[in-house]
């Protein structure tokens, strides 16, 4: 039920941020290399903007990821530190991705339509599959370890606010995860590399 309640929710967030169009800059590709934090990141693999190294604060750019930060017109996602932990059904463990998002522009948006055009992949025996969104085990008194965070990716956001959020991924084994960012043309524009053993 809660997957199906996943789809249903993500399906409707794609029209919001499919609306979302931008102009800008030309694009060139970048490799870069961060630390381990808590077993996480291998490499990043970006598509950089050629004018400004700056970060738009408005709603009116060419969307990218790089250095961590995906600028998605209306919104803006930077990545922090992450971590696997276990999840909300037994045996299972979620990749953890916690995040700074930034509201761009004059209207209330909402941060979980990121879930639209950010996707994690993982390698099986067989195939490269979609990881779906993930839940975290709770307490002994009912509450999630990150209860705000999760709280925040699912309330409007304020024009002009930033909220710490967080998105999470069931794992399907130990392998690398590859998360891949979008444009709103849904066409991937840049990835990171989890470690997850």
């Amino acid at each position: 039920m809660k997957k199906v309640l996943g789809i249903a929710m993500v399906s409707l967030c794609a029209v919001t941020l499919a609306a979302c169009g931008s102009k800008g800059a030309d694009k060139k590709t970048s490799t870069s290399s961060s630390s381990k934090v808590e077993k996480a990141v291998n490499k990043t693999t970006t598509k950089k903007t050629a004018k400004s190294d700056t970060i738009p604060t408005d709603a009116d750019h060419k969307w990218f990821f790089r250095d961590d930060v995906f600028y998605a017109g209306n919104e803006t996602m930077t990545l922090g530190k992450s971590e696997v932990l276990d999840g909300s059904e037994e045996g299972t463990k979620v990749l953890v991705l916690h995040t700074t998002i930034l509201n761009n522009s004059k209207k209330e948006q909402d941060p979980s339509n990121f879930y639209m055009v950010v996707h994690a992949k993982q390698k099986t025996d067989t195939s490269n599959i979609d990881l779906t969104p993930g839940s975290l085990s709770i307490d002994d008194n009912g509450n999630s370890p990150f209860q705000a965070e999760q709280d925040n990716l699912n309330n409007a956001l304020l024009p002009g606010k930033k909220v710490d959020a967080i998105l999470m991924f069931t794992l399907k084994n130990t392998n690398p995860v590859t998360v891949e960012f979008s444009n709103a043309d849904f066409s991937k524009i840049g990835t990171k590399t989890y470690d997850v053993k």
